[in-house]
């Protein structure tokens, strides 16, 4: 009894007296470990700080893209002619449609005027198209090669009035010096279909 006594009261203290070095230890180790971290930090910028100084540099480009487009674009008037002509139809053989056979082709026939303005970045075209075909508005884009732009009548509500469209190449330059191509034109209830050849040159 006696030696169980002195072995077990033996160990205890030798137990005890190691804990406090174990949290030591611990404590040693978080230590080093915060003030290697704290001091790699600087070393290595955020994502977010990278990305804020190359932000503005990418948002002055994009202005100064623009204004130099802006600055390269230039007005320009364009006038010429057109002549018209009967427009072929060619309805399916078994709808057995006399409309347009039935045409004369004497209205709207002849040689024509046309006077266009391109102008901003995006050659946004305006002009006036006078002659066989009435009083139209042209109304379209030209992007330096080809001009495509919808024909709308003054007078809607005349009898004669006349819708369509226009295609033109550009050839010369550049810049182009001349506009060719067709027009195509019905009127209201469209019997009469008219097509037209089209030559402009810059004033």
């Amino acid at each position: 009894m006696k030696r169980l006594a002195r072995s077990g009261g033996g160990s205890r203290p030798r137990a005890v007296s190691l804990l406090p070095a174990v949290i030591a230890l611990g404590s040693v180790a978080a230590l080093g470990a915060t003030l290697s971290c704290s001091k790699d930090a600087p070393d290595k910028p955020s994502p977010a700080a990278s990305t804020s100084v190359a932000s503005p540099a990418a948002a002055s480009a994009a202005p100064a893209s623009s204004a130099a487009k802006a600055a390269g674009a230039s007005d320009t008037a364009w006038s010429g002619s057109y002549v018209a002509k009967v427009g072929p139809v060619a309805p399916p053989e078994n709808a057995k449609e006399k409309t347009w056979a039935s045409d004369p082709g004497t209205a709207a026939v002849g040689q024509g005027a046309i006077a266009l303005s391109i102008s901003g970045a995006r050659g946004e075209t305006q002009g006036d198209l006078t002659g066989p075909l009435g009083d139209l508005k042209v109304a379209g884009v030209f992007d330096g090669t080809e001009l495509r732009a919808n024909l709308l009548p003054k007078d809607p509500q005349a009898d004669s009035a006349m819708t369509g469209f226009m295609l033109l190449a550009a050839s010369g330059g550049p810049p182009p010096g001349t506009l060719k191509g067709t027009l195509r034109v019905s009127n209201r209830d469209a019997r009469i279909v008219r097509e037209a050849s089209v030559d402009l040159a810059k004033k």
